[in-house]
């Protein structure tokens, strides 16, 4: 029996796309386990500011993980993309555009430290007059706030393509209706606890949303990389 080369490049993205997604989950679950290890505070906690000299190495170690992370969802969804145009094209690249641009803008704000660093160099500089400690902290709340805004974008932005792309998982039969309904939950409660963010910018739904798209990640990256087993 010859094998299509259409079905041997589907089998490889499958199984690449799938590698991506868990490695993805991997990523961002180091990330975390960064942060609980060595007690990192949330980066809206002063004490990031003040202290940054004694978290900057774990820090920088969380955001490239995070980063990596997001890089490796966002080509995992482009897979989805491909696997899934052939029976429902407009949800499949609308889904996967949504969710692409979602991850671009989590991504631009992934690299906080960047912006902050060269303020917490200078908030704990014994040169620093003791009048430009309050405009210091000023700039940094400001920088706060624009990372903030980008992430909440971003995290309302993906589960929407979820939702998308779990719509069209519902004409692709390989995917299957237990997953169909679980990308669809999945991108639903993202989407609730984005707003509930938007709303409430000092709630931590945002979180709600991020563990809503790992899981999602997780889920349809492990039935991607068994479809190129078929």
């Amino acid at each position: 029996m010859t094998i299509s080369p259409e079905l041997i490049a589907d089998r490889q993205l499958s199984r690449w796309g799938g590698l991506a997604a868990v490695a993805g989950v991997i990523l961002m679950v180091s990330s975390v386990a960064v942060v609980t290890a060595l007690g990192l505070p949330d980066a809206s906690d002063p004490s990031t500011l003040t202290e940054f000299a004694d978290i900057k190495s774990g820090r920088i170690a969380e955001h490239f993980l995070y980063l990596g992370a997001l890089v490796l969802f966002a080509l995992h969804v482009l897979v989805l993309h491909r696997l899934l145009r052939a029976t429902d094209p407009a949800a499949a690249l609308f889904g996967a555009a949504v969710a692409a641009f979602g991850y671009v803008i989590m991504a631009a704000s992934s690299l906080l430290h960047v912006a902050t660093s060269p303020l917490a160099d200078l908030y704990t500089a014994p040169d620093t007059p003791p009048e430009d400690l309050r405009m210091i902290e000023y700039a940094w709340h400001g920088a706060q706030s624009v990372f903030d805004t980008m992430l909440v974008t971003g995290v309302l932005l993906v589960p929407i393509g979820i939702v998308l792309l779990g719509v069209a998982m519902r004409s692709t039969p390989p995917f299957g209706p237990g997953l169909t309904m679980l990308t669809i939950g999945l991108g639903t409660v993202g989407i609730i606890g984005a707003v509930i963010a938007v709303v409430d910018p000092g709630s931590m739904f945002a979180a709600v949303s991020v563990l809503a798209i790992v899981v999602f990640h997780l889920s349809a990256g492990w039935r991607t990389l068994t479809l190129a087993t078929r």
